[in-house]
């Protein structure tokens, strides 16, 4: 068995730590990891790892609207955990980003960057002057056509900068910025499908990955997610939000008590028709049926929600782990228990140092 750890001056820590950060609704995580392949797979060793939360509102919709409270959470995150590195790979995720299948000319990275705007204006809503432009160059260019097949990357700057300045003031080197999806994606896909949806479930934001052998087809979040059920769940039974967070966590949607279980069945709907459409539109521009769907995210642990996919949609589903692919330092146990288990966002953003 070889194993390969690349080293990436530009990403890395002079440690050969990767950190990667995830900004989410109700907390600010880190996951510290050495990047690496074995057998030609990505695999990571978990090192630290680390979550203080955040109060409601801080970030909404995947968007930075106190830095001073994500920063002090990320010194105190910094600063419990002892992390002595600073350079990290900073999350970022919102409905507003576009990510959209796109053919560029086989090009140098400077010429890219200013033909790009010229392609973009075609897809992208937003005057080129409010959004950040990025080419994901997907496998190696046609040598018949020259062409290059990749993905586009388009997200308003403001919720890109307010990130950044928030990590920044917290005193760390934000070295990349990073799609949370596609964190998500490194962390939790399985390659060998021919397609699979990765599905992450948070609090404010559902981000939808469906992948052809762990190349991303469709990237899409929208603003759905565990809290929208819990003030569902408050309005209808007209309970207190933490009562209602609490039915909601006891109960899920295969519970004992009727009222709180049908309540969060007509919670979920909308979320529900949010991935069904997103399937429809692959489906219907690629063809190819999904073979599974794999779910993350700390509200993918609702009770009955696989089965109710798995009903509703027609495709095998199931929660998956997001310490999967990460083997933790100093020890032979893979599963001794941790304080806290990193998302797979913050995972899959540290993995992504060695791309």
């Amino acid at each position: 068995m070889k194993v390969v750890r690349p080293h990436r001056p530009g990403v890395m820590n002079s440690d050969g730590h990767a950190i990667g950060v995830d900004i989410g609704a109700t907390a600010v995580r880190a996951a510290v990891l050495t990047p690496g392949m074995v057998d030609g797979r990505p695999v990571a060793t978990l090192h630290e790892c680390g979550s203080v939360a955040l109060p409601r509102g801080v970030v909404v919709d995947g968007v930075v609207r106190e830095q001073s409270a994500v920063t002090a959470a990320l010194k105190q995150l910094w600063r419990e955990n002892k992390l002595n590195c600073k350079r990290v790979v900073l999350g970022i995720a919102n409905p507003q980003i576009l990510v959209r299948d796109m053919q560029m000319p086989d090009m140098p990275a400077d010429q890219r960057a200013k033909a790009l705007p010229f392609r973009a204006r075609e897809v992208v809503a937003l005057p080129m002057d409010q959004v950040i432009l990025d080419f994901a160059p997907l496998g190696d260019p046609d040598p018949d056509t020259g062409l290059q097949t990749g993905l586009l990357v388009a997200t308003p700057h403001q919720p890109v900068l307010a990130a950044v300045e928030a990590a920044e003031r917290a005193g760390l080197t934000v070295a990349r910025v990073d799609l949370s999806s596609l964190g998500t994606l490194r962390a939790a896909a399985d390659e060998r499908l021919r397609v699979e949806a990765v599905i992450d479930v948070g609090a404010d934001l559902t981000t939808i990955v469906i992948h052809d052998h762990g190349i991303p087809k469709l990237v899409r979040s929208v603003a759905q997610g565990g809290r929208h059920l819990t003030e569902a769940l408050a309005d209808k039974l007209r309970l207190e939000t933490d009562e209602a967070e609490a039915a909601k966590l006891h109960e899920g949607l295969v519970g004992d008590d009727a009222a709180i279980s049908r309540a969060l069945n007509e919670g979920v709907r909308p979320l529900i028709t949010e991935i069904r459409s997103s399937i429809n539109y692959y489906t219907a521009n690629d063809g190819s049926p999904l073979e599974r769907i794999s779910l993350t995210g700390g509200a993918a642990a609702l009770r009955g929600l696989p089965g109710l996919l798995s009903a509703q949609l027609g495709v095998p589903t199931d929660v998956v782990d997001p310490m999967r692919r990460v083997r933790l330092a100093g020890t032979p146990q893979p599963n001794r228990p941790l304080p806290v288990v990193p998302t797979a966002v913050a995972v899959g953003l540290a993995m992504g140092a060695a791309a």
